[in-house]
């Protein structure tokens, strides 16, 4: 059978026939954010260009939504990924998220010092920090900044906290390249040194349906 996009009746063998579906959505493009600067925990606004991507990205999202179901809307607390999902919300006709739905779990890395430098100011200042970050970037922490496995711990809490919560519902999240990535690679059981190897556009759409404890990813950067 062709598993058809919005199709309830898709499961997995042995697992329940109405998966929790997870519609995972990078913001759109933000201030600062075509520079080649390190860019995580700083609250940039969304540009202009960034609010039309969200409004161009509703009709993607609107085929996975399950007919008259209520779909509760996550989102990170900086202001990229409000306004993102706000804008979402708008277009879709969902409630827009709560205060207990903007969860500090689903913020991006937090790059501590190193926020708002390039590669090339940092190689040129802090040559064998930088090398020697890149050489154990998962475990690594630019100084007063998160390593990925401090980002991956506080997302996984946040998402099994949504996860039990959900059961056979649809969940809408609005969060960053970062926040996505460790999703993605818990779901299809990669490594965190496999990252990097996922891309995320800006106002990227991911699909995750949890049968039971299996993920299965239907899309990925759409």
């Amino acid at each position: 059978m062709t598993a058809e996009r919005g199709d309830p009746a898709v499961s997995l063998p042995g697992k329940e026939a109405r998966p929790a579906r997870l519609l995972l959505v990078r913001h759109g493009a933000a201030e600062g954010s075509a520079e080649g600067r390190f860019f995580g925990r700083t609250d940039a606004a969304l540009l202009p260009l960034g609010e039309a991507q969200m409004r161009e990205a509703a009709p993607r999202l609107r085929p996975w939504l399950r007919e008259g179901e209520e779909v509760r809307v996550l989102t990170s607390p900086l202001r990229r990924a409000r306004r993102s999902a706000e804008l979402l919300c708008e277009a879709l006709g969902l409630a827009p998220p709560g205060g207990g739905d903007v969860v500090a779990g689903l913020s991006e890395l937090d790059l501590g010092e190193w926020e708002g430098e390039t590669y090339a100011s940092l190689s040129a200042r802090e040559p064998g920090r930088l090398k020697a970050h890149y050489a154990d970037f998962v475990r690594s922490r630019p100084p007063k900044g998160e390593s990925l496995l401090d980002l991956a711990q506080r997302v996984r809490k946040a998402l099994g906290e949504l996860r039990a919560a959900l059961r056979g519902g649809t969940a809408l999240v609005v969060a960053h390249a970062g926040v996505n990535r460790v999703i993605l690679c818990d779901a299809l059981g990669m490594p965190l040194e496999n990252f990097f190897r996922i891309e995320q556009d800006f106002a990227a759409l991911n699909v995750i349906e949890y049968h039971g404890e299996a993920p299965l990813v239907r899309l990925m950067n759409g």
